[in-house]
């Protein structure tokens, strides 16, 4: 168990953090009288409002600045709970965004993921995220462009230099060539192309692996159909995703169907 995303304090590790939230609360005069019953992860309150609306919602799926996704399990198959708890399903917490730690996207990790890494406050950890979400995407597409050799004029090496690749940007520039000028004035038509060119296989693989997970529930679940609630800036603002991820889970053969829903 360790820290993601640039945190991390000691004395949490292993412990019940709503257990060391209550106490903090406790010593202080403001909040002393404040008392959390449930700590949730965000994948888990999006599986929760999916299923106000969709009552065979059993999945939750972040994917915005970072990814995750949790889903209903049969309590009989979790081991450390099976023998001490009368509910039948429970919500497991997947952290997928680290999937990868052991090597099991090693024939799918290019040059610039393993740049991207190396370079990362959190080397060889959250692997899968670093492929998928929207805090990483926009390095993606600039170390590619820059590895285009010739193909990179010298007009966008410059504008890469003076342009933040946000995932907004990436989105305009999967939409159309016409929108790369929008980010990137000063480039020429072959540019924009190569811009657009980039920014859409970049998006698609990322879409395609955020699939890839969605599949492996719907496979640990025995394949029968459910809804998986999803929220996050990528899937709901990124111009291809959404749709190339339904597109790779329908070509997967896998009967989930994806809902917007906010946590």
């Amino acid at each position: 168990v360790k820290w993601t995303k640039g945190f991390s304090c000691s004395g949490v590790v292993n412990e019940n953090v709503a257990v060391l939230l209550n106490k903090a609360l406790a010593k202080l005069e403001t909040t002393k009288n404040v008392r959390v019953v449930a700590l949730a992860n965000d994948t888990a309150g999006t599986q929760v409002a999916g299923s106000l609306q969709y009552p065979n919602c059993h999945c939750g799926i972040i994917l915005g600045t970072g990814t995750n996704a949790a889903y209903t399990e049969q309590v009989s198959k979790v081991g450390s709970l099976s023998s001490s708890s009368d509910e039948r399903e429970v919500v497991i917490n997947m952290e997928w965004g680290n999937f990868g730690e052991r090597g099991h996207l090693a024939d799918l990790v290019t040059e610039h993921d393993a740049a991207l890494d190396a370079a990362s406050t959190n080397p060889g950890r959250q692997l899968y995220e670093k492929m998928i979400s929207g805090m990483y995407i926009g390095d993606l597409v600039r170390l590619e462009l820059l590895s285009r050799g010739k193909s990179c004029s010298d007009a966008l090496r410059a504008a890469l230099a003076d342009v933040a690749i946000g995932g907004e940007v990436v989105s305009d520039c999967c939409e159309s060539v016409g929108k790369v000028a929008a980010h990137f004035p000063t480039v020429s038509e072959a540019d924009s192309v190569l811009v657009h060119e980039v920014c859409s296989a970049v998006s698609d693989r990322a879409a395609m692996l955020a699939a890839a997970g969605v599949v492996a529930i719907w496979k640990k679940r025995g394949k029968v159909p459910f809804v998986a609630a999803v929220d996050g800036s990528v899937f709901i603002k990124h111009s291809t995703f959404a749709s190339k991820m339904r597109e790779t889970i329908a070509l997967l053969g896998c009967n989930v169907t994806l809902e917007i829903a906010t946590d």
